[in-house]
């Protein structure tokens, strides 16, 4: 009995031995793993900016980096302190949120922008209204390194605006396609239940006047829809009423078809005007983009191959082609044609939504290359490019920058999102009184409609919720638009060009041509175009628009830039290198006094030189 229960606490001893080894080799862990973390040296620089009319005297900021409930790093910023306050945290690899309070007298402005962001890479924006209370930033997931968390606070006297919420669905033939006319009742009801102030749908055929009888039902006169046929051509009637708008708002006016002979009429892009409860007025438009090409199934295939390391059946160039069927000219058309026609001028900011069967050129950048789904590519679609050169902003992406973490996939909820994001359908929106404050996909039922169809539709919707300001409500000195020499008064020549793309082709304000040089015998480089302004301006700035039809020779990858008052003496005002992508390329120099200004290829894919369009930047006279 003894000997037995000796060997129990010999036992006993040395588990506990073995529990005390254990604990120092964690706590030295845990030391080792502190150092680690101290020799990342992961910061956050805080910063604020305040303006406005009335921004209080000697106002005091109080911002935390917050994680679950606890606050990671937190500092308190005043008219005395320095622009930014850099402290140390231990956050990196978890989701935080960064928080703006009213805790110990600090202040908030009427309009609170966070910008979350590492280098140039935005993590997070988020465009808060405080109304008493502390506002609170987007969750962003928190890398190693230096994080810097910029907050604007904006005080201003009055109402600023109106809230609006924007949604855009594909209904898939009218609804019926995902289960009949019971899906269509099912529809209404999620489009109730995400209660949207203005909402585009695309293929509504044959739903619309059913969609508007189901929203209005048991609403108060005030609180009704009108609903707005865009597709509405005699030839679409009655089955292929494509397009539809609806708006809580009154409708003050219908823009008329643009048509296209072969190429797209109302079926395809229309718009109306509605008037905000303020005042404001703001111009809606609608479209689809045309589908055949599928950007997304060559994308969806090529990812599959990667990941099981198949042959390619395409490559990158041959997936953005897909844009190239039809894709490219319908936008084309719609922000360098109709939208510009159509408003004559008319500043009233614009939302622009629908399906454009395309996929997003920040989505599939470098930056997310290596994002779930996205095997390395790093593909240029041309598009979504050419809506942002036009001054549109993507506002889903603008409220979820990561696409990393916020796929946002639209396509397809009823046939399963497969091995690739597929995020085509949008919401645009231009012009300074945009404010976006959330953005988010719908793209699971509701509890109460779960049954053997996945989805209503095979796209999912997109809603967008924005603060409208007033025209009048905005700071008083909005940046400065850059003045362009028009280019109906250039003239052009070059060193080298191929018949067809002469040097005059740069500067017709048409993407579609170009100035390239010759090719056959090939010139070598370097080759060089000069521009006759037709005027004696201080220039500030170039914009050099490479080739649109997205061949990959020609593209300029190294430049250098000549001014000169008389055209026979030139100085070098500028030199450098541009990256071998199709996007739009701008730099900024000074050379007051210029009458003739001259581009220099130096080095260009494939040995040759080309520039779809070329615009000078100029300083105008006080």
């Amino acid at each position: 009995m003894y000997k037995k229960k000796v060997r129990v606490s010999t036992v006993s001893i040395l588990v506990i031995t073995l529990l005390l080894v254990l604990l120092v080799m964690d706590s030295n862990s845990i030391l080792a793993n502190n150092k680690i973390s101290a020799s990342n040296k992961d910061t956050v620089t805080f910063s604020v900016e305040a303006y406005g009319e009335s921004v209080p005297s000697n106002p005091h900021f109080r911002l935390e980096l917050r994680c679950g409930e606890q606050t990671e790093a937190q500092a308190v910023i005043n008219s005395a302190s320095p622009k930014g306050s850099t402290l140390p945290h231990h956050a990196a690899g978890r989701i935080c949120t960064i928080r703006a309070t009213t805790d110990g007298g600090a202040i908030l402005g009427n309009e609170v922008v966070f910008t979350i962001r590492q280098d140039d890479d935005v993590l997070a924006r988020h465009v808060a209204y405080p109304d008493g209370g502390p506002v609170v930033s987007t969750e962003f997931y928190v890398p190693q390194g230096e994080l810097t968390v910029e907050v604007t606070h904006e005080f201003a006297s009055g109402d600023l605006g109106t809230p609006v919420r924007a949604m855009t669905w594909n209904l898939w033939e009218g609804g019926r396609a995902a289960g009949g006319e019971e899906n269509i009742q099912q529809i209404i009801e999620v489009i109730r239940h995400e209660n949207p102030d203005i909402l585009f749908t695309v293929e509504t055929y044959r739903s619309g006047e059913k969609i508007l009888a189901g929203l209005n039902e048991g609403l108060p006169e005030n609180q009704q829809y009108t609903g707005i046929k865009i597709s509405n051509e005699p030839a679409h009637q009655p089955d292929k009423d494509n397009l539809w708008i609806f708006s809580r708002y009154p409708v003050i006016k219908q823009y008329p078809v643009m048509y296209y002979q072969g190429l797209m009429n109302s079926f395809h892009f229309g718009g109306i005007k509605v008037e905000l409860p303020d005042g404001q007025e703001v111009n809606l438009f609608n479209a689809w983009i045309y589908h055949e090409g599928c950007a997304w199934c060559k994308v969806n295939l090529t990812v599959g191959e990667i990941t099981y390391n198949l042959p390619r059946t395409n490559t990158n160039a041959e997936i953005v082609a897909t844009d190239l069927v039809r894709r490219i000219e319908h936008i084309r058309k719609i922000v360098h044609v109709s939208i510009p026609t159509l408003l004559e001028g008319d500043t009233a900011p614009v939302l622009l939504a629908g399906d454009f069967n395309t996929l997003s050129h920040y989505d599939w950048s470098e930056r997310f290359a290596d994002a779930p789904g996205h095997a390395g590519l790093v593909l240029q679609w041309p598009v979504t490019q050419i809506l942002e050169d036009a001054g549109f902003i993507d506002s889903f992406r603008w409220a979820n920058p990561d696409a990393g973490k916020d796929p946002g996939n639209t396509w397809s909820p009823y046939y399963g999102y497969g091995m690739a994001p597929g995020r085509i359908d949008y919401i645009w929106s231009r012009g300074d009184e945009m404010r976006i404050t959330d953005s988010y996909v719908r793209d699971q039922k509701l509890p109460e409609h779960e049954n053997d169809q996945p989805f209503y539709s095979d796209h999912a919707a997109v809603i967008t919720d924005l603060m409208i300001r007033n025209t009048g409500s905005l700071p008083s000195q909005p940046e400065p638009k850059p003045y362009y020499v028009p280019q109906k008064q250039m003239t052009a020549v070059s060193t080298s060009e191929h018949t067809g793309y002469e040097a005059s082709k740069a500067i017709d304000g048409n993407q579609a041509t170009m100035w390239h040089s010759e090719w056959s015998p090939k010139d070598p480089l370097p080759q060089s175009i000069t521009i006759d302004l037709g005027g004696i301006y201080d220039i500030v700035g170039l914009d050099y628009q490479t080739r649109a039809d997205f061949k990959p020779d020609g593209i300029i990858t190294g430049y250098r830039i000549y001014a000169s008052t008389d055209g026979v003496q030139y100085t070098e005002v500028l030199s450098g290198a541009w990256d071998r992508d199709y996007f739009l390329k701008k730099v900024d120099f000074s050379a007051p006094g210029t009458r003739y200004l001259r581009l220099e290829a130096v080095e260009g894919s494939g040995g040759v030189a080309s520039a779809a369009e070329i615009n000078i930047r100029y300083q105008p006279s006080e």
